[in-house]
């Protein structure tokens, strides 16, 4: 029998969905997953809470012993992979598999947006903001990049046929700013919040029109029509999960002249595009 349980964030899609993948493995029993609000008092005497809401943590209700963070994953993977710990936990793998664990935990709400339910134990992890910076900075580029291929490929068959790469460039350079912008007029924490959340929303455009990318780069076939259709689709998502990213932090009620700004701003860019 497992003796190892591991005890997770329900309210975070991620968690969930690794965790569970651990059982479906059969890395843990049915009964060695559970959530922060469906565990004993006893369980949870055993754990540091404020480092469990960044670090997940496994529990042998043998030993009583728990693991945090990547020694958690470590210590569950073992059971089925020899050598896992000893491989993982050479420095030079370890050190990057932690980095890579925080830079995740302390972007999770970010990268969900999911509202917290009525929870006992708060998990949102600690803001740090050293990994969000990272975050928003990383993906940032990487949303640059991804407009060379998103305007060779896609808009040259679209309504934006009409705009050249140095446009495009420099009207997301313009939206960068004014979000920039934005976010020192907030305090830290919410200005970091507002930031990440906008990078996040720029993330997903860009990861959903990489098939149409795909598709258009080896297609022969003009797909002008099936383009603008996409885009459009991509354009009502955006729409949605803007107001939900937004209701998320709480800005339609707290800075509504931002909302403003933003809807002037976009509006702006695509008319700018479209000349």
């Amino acid at each position: 029998m497992n003796t190892k349980i591991i005890i997770y964030d329900d309210n975070c899609p991620m968690c969930s969905a690794y965790t569970k993948a651990f059982v479906k493995t059969g890395f843990l029993d049915e009964e060695g997953r559970k959530n922060f609000n469906n565990v004993t008092p006893e369980l949870i005497a055993k754990i540091d809470l404020r480092k469990s809401a960044n670090e997940i943590p496994v529990i042998d209700t043998a030993s009583g012993q728990v693991w945090y963070g990547i020694d958690a994953i470590l210590e569950l993977l073992q059971q089925k992979i020899p050598y896992a710990k000893a491989i993982g936990n050479i420095r030079l793998i370890k050190w990057p598999l932690i980095k890579l664990y925080k830079f995740i935990s302390y972007n999770r709400r970010v990268i969900v947006a999911s509202k917290r339910k009525n929870e006992i134990f708060d998990c949102t992890p600690s803001f740090n903001t050293q990994y969000r910076f990272l975050f928003m900075a990383i993906f940032l580029m990487f949303n640059t990049i991804m407009l060379f291929p998103l305007r060779e490929f896609v808009l040259t068959k679209s309504i934006f046929a009409s705009s050249a790469i140095a446009q495009l460039q420099a009207a997301h350079a313009l939206l960068v700013f004014v979000n920039i912008s934005i976010a020192a007029q907030l305090n830290k924490r919410e200005g970091f919040e507002y930031l990440g959340q906008i990078n996040m929303l720029a993330l997903l455009v860009i990861l959903l029109t990489i098939p149409l990318i795909i598709v258009n780069r080896y297609a022969s076939s003009n797909f002008s029509s099936l383009n603008n259709f996409y885009l459009g689709a991509v354009a009502t998502f955006t729409v949605q999960e803007y107001v939900r990213r937004m209701k998320f932090i709480d800005f339609f009620k707290t800075h509504p002249a931002i909302i403003l700004v933003n809807v002037i701003s976009m509006i702006s860019f695509v008319c700018y595009l479209i000349g």
